[in-house]
């Protein structure tokens, strides 16, 4: 059985390179450092998750959301920002999030929320 693919999109590359660091053993991992460089991928490769930063340059979050589930529907997407508003949250849980975490992230509650993402897919599935 094929490991789930899981696409980290931020332009840090610390924060890519932490990720790829905290999920390498239960994942194939991509990662893209701008949403012009996720979109393809999401087209080609079809990830399970993505990782995805809400303040990006040229095109937010957000709107990459929307585009990514545009896509991929069944792929669910975890939001990661640095600035934790409530608005900003609602917003993005509205828009098809599947959860919303605030940098610097707790890597073992971000594994959690990565895992129930996977089940719900497995469910989905089903």
């Amino acid at each position: 059985m094929t490991s789930p693919l899981l696409l980290i999109v931020d332009d840090e590359f610390g924060v890519r390179e932490s990720l790829k660091m905290v999920f390498y053993k239960d994942f194939r991992l991509m990662e893209a450092d701008s949403v012009g460089a996720a979109i393809p991928i999401v087209l080609d490769s079809k990830p399970d998750v993505v990782l995805l930063d809400v303040l990006m340059p040229k095109t937010d979050g957000i709107e990459a959301l929307r585009r990514i589930k545009e896509i991929e529907p069944a792929c669910e997407v975890i939001m990661l920002t640095g600035v934790n508003s409530q608005q900003l949250s609602n917003e993005a849980l509205n828009s098809g999030a599947f959860d919303f975490v605030a940098k610097p992230f707790d890597v073992v509650d971000l594994r959690q929320k990565v895992a129930r993402a996977l089940q719900k897919i497995q469910q989905q599935a089903k």
